[in-house]
């Protein structure tokens, strides 16, 4: 049943109408209200207003900035009559209640006066129905607006949908013309889109019908409630590479997932460092996650050779995983094309040593190559040289070394820091998800400690620098260099 019709008008300026269907209601800022008055001067719980028998009671609930009837505030908690369309004020928010027509009849002629006269001041009513059911993202539903003219003249009404993102709404008829006391019911389809930007849960929005006689609009408040969706994909980013991949996770829903991310090859073959097993993502949202593969054995010998793998992302209570191939190339140090180039440095080795043996010990017995030279003894007396020896000046050491400076490049950093050089803690050089002890980026100034160490695959030197200690790689398995020499 509807009892009447709870017009605010807010501070700014805008009018906003409350179909009243309940004899009690509370009156406030908080959601859970039956009228929500969205002002920073209204309580969360500000008053009740009970409707018994055509006569009307307002109470002041407590509230902070007090509860106002004929410009007379009302003490806490204690009813006190309204006549339909008497001024009321809930904070610095005007309001009046009219009693519908049905309950009129019950009023004295003094109270039908003042409705009347709040009447001549509000010539529009707006009422909103709001979808009954929950909306699955991608369908269509529909809100029912109903607009009188309570004007004396004909007036033209221009209806709006707002508080919605653009898109989400369409009014079948944007402008009416309505005569006075004439009613006019407007549909409204709404559609929100499939995708991440239709969050699940509840979204409040606005219709807006705006008088063009007297330049006036009023507002009615609606609720959309949106089903929540999952939506998850998942990719390898290059797909085939030496070592380091990236795998991305994308959220295409529009509620928050928890994946966990693991990868796998069918030969077991393969070894897997990510540097997270399980990411959580929010509507819409996208995550780069390092990953690093690398052969269980690694051959010194033999040809290039390619291993398929597999990444999959599998969402929290999802019955099947999202997945991407990759493909890692491997390159042994010594492979066949390369065996004829060895062979002719081994050949030239062991050439330049015959030589060197044939002219040092032809003229000496060859096989035991004893020299004739006679050794000086402690008896004899070294002739010394016609002029004095000069003496040679340690040459500076070039490249890394041990004490030497050095500086970090090729390490630029990303909103998230995880493109610059990862330093790791230890003894010796290991790559593991739970030894970085932080990062640094490009131009940091470092001192080399020790080193250099391998692993098979990459050089590694200790460094102390940017507030840490630790080990890192000189440069990648494809010869970018992150660390170089610095005067």
């Amino acid at each position: 049943m509807e009892y009447g019709t709870l017009r605010v008008a807010t501070p700014d300026g805008q009018i906003r109408e409350y179909p009243v269907t309940e004899p009690s209601v509370v009156i406030g800022r908080a959601d859970g209200n039956q009228v929500v008055i969205d002002h920073v001067s209204v309580s969360r719980r500000h008053a009740q207003m009970v409707i018994e028998s055509g006569r009307v009671t307002i109470s002041d609930l407590g509230s902070g900035t007090g509860t106002f009837v004929g410009g007379q505030r009302l003490p806490a908690n204690t009813p006190t009559i309204v006549e339909s369309g008497q001024s009321m004020r809930f904070g610095d928010v005007e309001a009046r209640f009219v009693l519908a027509e049905a309950l009129r009849g019950d009023q004295a002629p003094a109270a039908r006066s003042a409705a009347s006269a709040s009447d001549s001041e509000q010539t529009i009513g707006v009422t909103l129905t709001s979808p009954s059911a929950p909306l699955a993202a991608g369908s269509p539903t529909t809100a029912t607006v109903l607009v009188q003219n309570r004007g004396n003249v004909v007036d033209e009404l221009s209806i709006a949908i707002v508080d919605l993102p653009e898109g989400w709404a369409k009014v079948s008829r944007p402008t009416i013309s309505l005569v006075p006391g004439a009613r006019d019911e407007i549909t409204v389809v709404l559609q929100t889109p499939r995708d991440s930007t239709a969050t699940a849960g509840e979204h409040t929005f606005s219709v807006a019908v705006t008088s063009k006689v007297r330049g006036r609009e009023v507002r009615a408040l609606g609720r959309l409630t949106i089903l929540p969706f999952e939506g998850f994909k998942l990719a390898l980013q290059p797909a085939k590479a030496k070592r380091d991949f990236k795998v991305v996770a994308s959220n295409t829903g529009n509620t928050p997932i928890t994946v966990a991310i693991s990868a796998a090859d069918e030969a077991k073959e393969l070894t897997y460092q990510l540097e997270t097993e399980q990411v959580e993502l929010q509507p819409g949202e996208e995550r780069a996650i390092p990953v690093a593969v690398q052969p269980k054995s690694k051959k010194l010998f033999g040809p290039a050779f390619s291993r398929p793998f597999r990444v999959e992302g599998r969402p929290a209570g999802a019955s099947s995983p999202s997945t991407a191939d990759g493909q890692i190339s491997v390159r042994p140090p010594l492979e066949v094309y390369k065996w004829p180039i060895v062979g002719v440095l081994v050949l030239a080795l062991l050439g330049g040593g015959a030589y060197g043996y044939a002219s040092n010990c032809k003229d000496n017995g060859w096989p035991g190559c004893s020299s004739d030279k006679k050794p000086a003894t402690t008896d004899e007396t070294p002739t010394p040289d016609a002029s004095p020896t000069t003496a040679q000046a340690t040459p500076t050491p070039t490249g890394l070394y041990v004490g030497g400076n050095a500086v970090i490049m090729n390490s630029d950093p990303v909103p998230s820091n995880t493109n610059c050089l990862a330093v790791r803690s230890g003894e010796t050089p290991r790559i593991a998800p739970d030894n970085v002890l932080g990062r640094l980026c490009t131009g940091t100034k470092v001192v080399i400690k020790s080193g250099p160490a391998s692993d098979g695959t990459l050089t590694w030197w200790q460094i102390e620098g940017g507030g840490f200690t630790g080990w890192a790689a000189e440069k990648s398995a494809d010869g970018v260099v992150w660390i170089a020499p610095s005067p």
